[in-house]
């Protein structure tokens, strides 16, 4: 029994010593060991790359620094080691370190551990000299903006505004040389065009007193008149050869310079008053309103051209809408270049107004209306007015649209008359506008305004059958310029 147990144990004794003979002994087999990718690198640049070999595979690596055999606590990195016992570790060295003789020292969990020697050069001082450098520009360039903000804003503004008096010039010289050319061929002196041309420019209207509003229209009435008087007398003068349309239209086209020149003189005198006082804020507003006033003066450049032309302009939609109705029927005076003709329409009595052309002019047609009332005792069943009008940014032009007042964009006097007449004989005033911008209103009529005719008297029609009866008397005013309008 006993020699049987001896035996066995015997056996297994030699069994497991044949087994640990094959457990593979990676601690005794080789020795950790790291190499560098190069032994001097300069701190701060480049990345330096760490190969190990020997070490306990799946173990985490941790790699630090060594001088003069003091760890340093920063930097540090870990690795893990792969199935072979090897691992490569790309670290960066830090710009903060000062030169000399280091040690790469690796270790991992089970205390395996080997270190490669590595000399350090500290980074350049001409890169540090060039990075301090940079942050004290950077520096002086923030609170230099901060002090100075205010003076480039208003250099920035002026310059805007610098460009635009410069263009105003040109746009108002430009105007004139039209009107000049003109006058030269209307007959006037090459010695006294310019003269009287700058006259003519220079010459103003001083608007009533409104403190007291009683009569002030009939003050504004009176005044207009006069100005009209010499406007047409200014330009006989300065073109004796022009008569009837063709003074019309040289004197309107001579209006359109002179709202050019006094576009200029404005602007240019808040640009003036705005460098002598050094304004921030007067450069700042005026940069602010000088695209729309650009914009403006260029349409009466334009103006200036087309009113030469002696043809139709935007503004002309309401006479040419009166002569449509008149269908060749005569029209007789009724006021100053205003006349006035009969006819009829669904059955209903109408008296339609309009400036006389084809001169550009605009008329009286609001004192034609009021003495048409009463030559009619007050029996008149509606006034309608057809007018253009401004649309605003994003309407279509020729867009044709009813309302109620009286449509038509004189100073004042006008329009009083036509509601004190509507108002003393309780006569409704209807209007229907055609829609067009400012540029569109006094240069070359466009096809879609003309193409709005028909609609127009559509709406006029509608408005007749609507609010009128058969035997009514209407009265229907073509509000605008005549310009080649008969």
């Amino acid at each position: 029994m006993n020699s049987r147990l001896v035996v066995l144990t015997l056996l297994l004794v030699t069994v497991l010593a044949c087994s640990l003979a094959f457990v593979p002994a990676f601690t005794s087999a080789q020795s950790p060991s790291i190499t560098l990718s190069q032994s001097k690198v300069t701190a701060g640049q480049g990345v330096l790359y760490v190969t190990g070999t020997g070490f306990h595979p799946g173990a985490n690596v941790t790699l630090n620094l060594y001088i003069d055999n003091t760890e340093l606590s920063q930097p540090t990195w870990s690795v893990t080691v792969n199935s072979t016992g090897g691992f490569v570790a790309a670290i960066g060295v830090p710009n903060y370190l000062s030169s000399g003789s280091y040690h790469v020292n690796a270790v991992d969990a089970f205390g395996d551990r080997a270190s490669a020697a590595l000399s350090v050069a500290a980074a350049s001082s001409s890169s540090s000299a060039f990075s301090a450098i940079y942050l004290v520009i950077s520096y002086g360039l923030f609170f230099v903006l901060i002090f100075l903000q205010p003076q480039l804003q208003s250099l920035i503004y002026r310059s805007s505004v610098e460009r635009a008096v410069r263009t105003l010039s040109a746009i108002e010289k430009d105007s004139v040389d039209v009107v000049k050319t003109a006058a030269l061929q209307g007959g006037a002196s090459a010695q006294t065009v310019d003269m009287q041309l700058q006259q003519s420019l220079e010459t103003f209207l001083i608007e009533p007193v409104d403190r007291d509003p009683s009569g002030v229209l009939s003050r504004l009435d009176h005044i207009l008149d006069i100005r009209n008087i010499r406007s047409k007398q200014d330009a006989k003068k300065i073109a004796p050869s022009y008569s009837g349309a063709q003074l019309s239209d040289f004197e309107v086209s001579l209006e359109a310079a002179w709202a050019t020149h006094y576009i200029n003189k404005i602007v240019r005198h808040f640009y003036l008053m705005a460098k002598k006082t050094n304004n921030f804020y007067l450069y700042l507003q005026l940069s602010m309103i000088v695209p729309q006033i650009l914009e403006i003066a260029r349409v009466y450049k334009r103006a200036t051209k087309q009113f030469l032309l002696g043809v139709p302009v935007g503004d002309s939609i309401g006479p040419m809408v009166a002569l449509n109705l008149m269908k060749g029927a005569p029209f007789q005076d009724i006021e100053e270049e205003t006349e006035y003709g009969e006819t009829d329409m669904e059955g209903r009595r109408l008296l339609v107004v309009k400036a006389k052309g084809p001169g550009a002019t605009v008329g009286k047609p609001g004192k034609a209306i009021a003495k048409l009332v009463e030559m009619n005792a007050g029996k008149v069943s509606q006034i309608i007015t057809v007018d253009a009008a401004l649309k605003l940014e994003g309407e279509k032009t020729g867009l044709v649209a009813e309302g109620v007042g009286a449509a038509i964009g004189d100073p004042g006097p006008e329009k009083f008359a036509i509601e004190e007449s509507g108002t003393k004989y309780n006569v409704p005033l209807q209007a229907i506008i055609v829609k067009q911008s400012e540029e569109e209103a006094i240069t070359v009529m466009k096809k879609d305004i003309a193409d709005s005719i028909p609609s127009v008297l559509e709406s006029l029609k509608r408005i007749l059958l609507e609010r009128t009866k058969v035997g009514d008397t209407v009265i229907v005013a073509g509000i605008g310029n005549t310009a080649g309008v008969p």
